[in-house]
């Protein structure tokens, strides 16, 4: 018995000795990137379930285990997994993670919550924040462009305080197609949001993605998350960029003596007298003047420069940002301090109470100030492109000249016709309550919604000329002032559990309220005495009072629910109920649903060999509605009480004993209009090759949009307009494809990212009606063809003989045509050309083939990239002086595309006979001589950066410096070059602002 105590004792000492051995042994080290500590890495021995996490300062120490103590697992989110072995006789280590990308972009932002990327199965594509950095543009939206496949973005004019055409996947309604942008919950705009702030984008493409924000979200959602902070010690920020602006793109006019040789030519032709004498050519072509009035308003350069300072971090359940920002933009016209200044203030927090309770909120303030000149732009713009280059803009003595035709001098009002200074401020936040009753549920209670105030103030001055007849001699001024308050309040309830390994079920469950009201109000007051005090008080005469007011609100509740099984099969369903105060009670409401499905062919058994090849594959696909509230009539004004007749007072409104009587009247109005519906299909292909180097994303959609207000012609008798009818709809196809390709060599790392779109919209159905709107710019709205398709006679080349006029057809819009002038096509074939029944549908505006590519490097702390953004295809109609010689019988302009034109010895000419008056008609019929390609590559950015090493700036307590130069909208590629039209142009004059080249250093400091 003795012996057998003996030697279970025995077996005990040496079991307690070999693991009092084992943990003899501490492994200790600092976990870092290349930025600095860790804190909260993972430390695993292999094998086991011995771990700790690194401290504050990325530190650890860890007691070994057992047998398996020669490796060490270390991980944390967003960086690539290591394994260390633990060698003999070294027990201290330091470990440098490395950034994981693919890791990073796991979770998208989706609504109302986030959804693991590989689960995904709608059409959504993300915009990280290395898109958007460097970049020298004045709000966000000028960033994206080119970023995302379907997101399309026309920056048809670098105004300061200007917002670019917004859509996604295209055109689906005559009614408004600007998508929902949410910011941190929040429906707002990318306007006023600081580009530093933002985290990621998530552009939500499809009714699976898209229809838990029912019918506001037919038009494509963006979802903006801003910035939080990392675990660790306070973290502070500063950005800073200074940069130039260039105006780019100016017509290329004649020579003053090439201009006074056309224009006798010109007159002649018309059956006129010269106006040049030779010699006086000749002394334009010695001694000029020679003035390029379109250049004269505009600096050489404007200066831009902006400022962010942000401190951030995350400390004992507490999560903080705090970030100021500020824009300076100057104008690029010439006057007093004209621009644009941006101050941005955002404040996020996140605290976590306890292990039930957690609370947060975002608020953010922005103010926009805004100086610009007191006239209308374009009637500033229109002359300089008119007056011909043998005037000049001033005299010899400092005076603003009048030349001939014109009543005013462009340059006299940008300079001295006084300012209009423009106030807009908003306020935006966002308070949230989140409660864990039991595991895997969670109740998130959030009140959101923002306030905005937009004060303008005009002073327009009267200006004195040297010469007599100049116009602008009236002074005046006007002031407005709008507000508006949104208020978004909602409950969710999301439940996520899996079951036996193998089955996720996640299910929200919500409500939402939104309201919304706007007041505006005005005045504007005439005889101001002088031209230094122009306040409302001193009118003489109150010219006009205005004011107007909406709201309108929506109800909703909605609901998702999604399963996987055994991470290969994927089922996600959507559904909102939505009810709008645009609609009468009996079609208030609208069901919008949506259905997905996945599958992950990666996780197959069968594609398991070739995993080092094909390392990630999936096939999805959806089917939803969503709806459309928006509505709006010819004038672009919101439609917010139609559905009811609204009674409206006015003066004289009828004769009685010839003697006007005031009276009231009766709106239009139709109770049964309702929602327009989209439905939307969409196919997807995700597919990562070579260990997740190479990503490629392919989509194909449907969209057909049903229901479309419009307003259809009524019986005159009717007596009370056109209301409002559900009467049409409109289908829009297309494919994206997106791609991203990672690769080093040798020490440098390289990315490729590109993306293409196309999408092109059809009418399906007008109830057999077609509407043609415009008058120098004709579109139609025909069954069959593009909303919003040109319409015009085609052109068949120019007449080179009596002969060819006397065996073709006739305009009957003219009394005689010539040799030299423009032919038109017969479309119907009578002999005669005429608007009524000869003119085609000539394509449209929107740009189709949109695409994007970036290439990027680094190597040793240097770093590189170029983007690339273009479209493929394009038509610009174009009208006006910008392209017709002496148009509207004015004195000018001639360009140099006018100097090919038709003479008895250049029958081969680019461009007609020239004429002016009545000599004219003929050639400056609307016909598709004047539409002109307006495809265009553009290098959008290009950057140059170098990074300090962390070693010679870590003493000065700095974390990472970099400096870097960058360049937007540098080279342009274009048939719409050789006119000096931009082809992101949406005017048909050319009568706008030009886009700018911005050239700028700047500088980013972590510490």
């Amino acid at each position: 018995m003795r012996n057998k105590y003996s030697k279970l004792i025995l077996i005990f000492l040496l079991l307690v000795f070999s693991k009092s051995f084992a943990q003899d042994r501490v492994i200790t080290g600092t976990i870092s990137d290349q930025s600095g500590p860790l804190p909260g890495a993972s430390i695993i021995q292999k094998g086991t379930d011995n771990g700790i996490v690194t401290d504050f300062e990325g530190n650890f120490s860890l007691n070994l285990r057992g047998n398996n103590a020669n490796v060490l697992v270390i991980s944390f989110v967003g960086y690539q997994t290591q394994e260390i072995e633990i060698l003999p006789g070294k027990d201290d280590y330091e470990i440098i993670l490395e950034g994981d990308l693919n890791e990073l972009q796991d979770v998208v932002v989706v609504g109302y919550g986030t959804e693991k990327r590989a689960n995904l199965t709608g059409a959504v594509s993300t915009i990280e924040e290395e898109a958007i950095e460097g970049k020298p543009v004045s709000n966000a939206y000028q960033a994206l462009q080119g970023e995302s496949a379907g997101l399309t973005i026309q920056n048809t004019t670098s105004k300061p305080g200007s917002i670019p055409r917004i859509n996604i996947r295209g055109i689906s309604t005559i009614n408004g197609n600007t998508p929902l942008i949410v910011v941190d919950g929040v429906i707002s705009s990318l306007n006023n949001i600081n580009p530093n702030n933002i985290e990621s984008i998530s552009v939500l493409k499809d009714a699976a993605s898209a229809s838990i924000y029912g019918s506001r979200a037919a038009n494509g959602v963006i979802l903006v998350t801003t910035k939080n902070g990392k675990e660790g010690k306070p973290r502070f920020s500063y950005q800073a960029m200074f940069g130039v602006q260039q105006p780019t793109n100016f017509p290329k006019f004649a020579k003053s003596w090439e201009y006074a040789t056309l224009r006798n030519e010109a007159l002649i032709n018309s059956g006129m007298a010269a106006a040049f004498t030779p010699e006086q050519i000749l002394d334009f072509k010695e001694n000029g003047p020679d003035v390029n009035w379109n250049r004269e308003i505009y600096k050489d350069m404007a200066l831009q420069s902006s400022h962010n300072l942000s401190m951030s971090g995350a400390d004992n359940g507490l999560n903080y940002l705090l970030s100021l920002g500020y824009l300076d933009q100057e104008s690029m016209f010439k006057g007093p301090d004209y621009g644009y200044q941006r101050y941005n203030a955002r404040l996020n927090l996140d605290k976590r109470i306890n292990e039930k309770f957690k609370m947060g909120g975002r608020m953010s303030f922005a103010r926009n100030d805004i100086k610009e000149h007191a006239f209308y732009e374009e009637w500033i713009i229109e002359p300089t492109v008119r007056i011909p280059p043998i005037y000049n803009i001033i005299d010899e003595e400092g005076n603003y000249t009048l030349a001939s035709g014109s009543n005013s001098n462009p340059l006299a009002q940008l300079e001295q016709g006084g300012v209009t200074d423009i106030q807009n401020d908003e306020m935006l936040g966002n308070f949230s309550l989140e409660y864990t009753p039991v595991e895997n549920l969670v109740l998130r209670a959030v009140l959101g919604g923002n306030i905005t105030s937009n004060k303008r103030h005009q002073f327009r001055k009267a200006i004195e000329f040297a010469y007599p007849g100049g116009g602008n001699n009236e002074n005046s001024v006007t002031d407005d002032y709008n507000r508006s308050l949104y208020l978004n309040p909602y409950l969710t309830a999301t439940y996520n559990k899996t079951f036996a390994e193998k089955h996720d079920f996640n299910i929200l469950l919500g409500g939402s309220s939104e309201k919304f009201k706007s007041e505006f109000f005005g005045v504007t007051g005439i005889d101001i005495p002088g031209n230094d005090f122009g306040v409302i008080d001193n009118a003489g005469d109150i010219q006009s009072a205005f004011g107007s007011g909406y709201e309108w609100s929506i109800q909703s509740v909605f609901g998702k629910f999604g399963y996987t099984y055994d991470d290969k099969y994927l089922i996600n369903g959507n559904i909102r109920y939505d009810g709008s105060s645009r609609f009468s009670s009996d079609n208030r409401w609208g069901v919008f649903p949506s259905f997905s499905a996945g599958w992950i062919l990666s996780e197959e058994d069968f594609l398991k060999p070739i995993e080092d090849v094909v390392s990630f594959a999936k096939i999805r696909a959806s089917w939803g509605q969503l709806g459309n509230q928006d509505i709006t009539d010819s004038q672009g004004n919101g439609d917010y009480y139609g559905y009811q007749s609204l009674v409206s007072p006015g003066t004289n409104v009828y004769s009685f004993g010839g003697v006007g009587v005031s009276g009231s009247y009766y709106s239009v109005s139709n109770q049964n209009r309702t929602w327009e519906t989209s439905t939307m299909k969409n196919l997807g292909v995700d597919l990562s090759f070579f260990k997740r180097k190479l990503d490629v994303t392919f989509e194909v959609f449907d969209n057909l949009t049903e229901d479309i207000l419009l307003q259809l012609p009524v019986p005159a008798t009717y007596g009370l307009g056109q209301p409002f009818q559900n009467a049409g709809s409109v289908r829009n196809r297309g494919w994206e494809l997106s791609m991203n390709y990672q690769f080093e060599t040798g020490a440098v790392n390289h990315s490729f990212n590109f993306n293409i779109a196309d999408n092109k919209n059809e009418i399906e159905d007008l109830r057999g009606r077609e509407f043609i709107n415009g008058t120098d710019v004709v579109t139609i709205l025909r069954e069959g063809y593009s909303i919003n398709s040109y319409y015009a006679l085609k052109s068949d080349g120019l007449f080179n003989s009596e002969e060819e006029i006397a065996n073709s057809a006739k305009p009957i819009f003219v009394n005689d045509v010539d040799p030299g002038d423009i032919r038109y096509l017969d479309r119907n074939g009578d002999g005669e050309i005429d608007y009524g029944n000869d003119r085609f549908v000539l394509g449209n505006a929107f740009p189709r083939y949109t695409y994007g590519a970036t290439y990027a490097m680094d190597w040793n702390g240097f770093d590189f990239s170029i983007f690339i953004q273009g479209v493929g295809k394009r038509q610009q109609w174009l009208r006006g002086e910008i392209v017709e010689a002496f148009h509207n019988n004015n004195e000018g302009p001639v360009f140099e595309r006018h100097l090919d034109r038709w003479t008895p010895q250049n029958l081969d000419a680019s461009y007609p006979r020239l004429t002016v008056g009545s000599e004219s008609v003929n050639n400056a019929a609307r016909s598709d001589f004047y539409i002109f390609d307006a495809q265009y590559l553009r290098i959008k950015n290009i950057q140059l950066g170098y990074t300090l090493p962390s070693t010679a700036m870590n003493s000065l307590g700095i974390e990472s410096t970099r400096f870097y130069l960058t360049g937007l909208n540098l080279l342009t590629f274009s048939p719409l070059n050789e006119l000096g039209v931009d082809p992101e142009n949406v005017d048909a004059n050319g009568r706008i602002y030009p886009v700018s080249r911005v050239f700028s250093l700047g500088l980013n400091i972590n510490f």
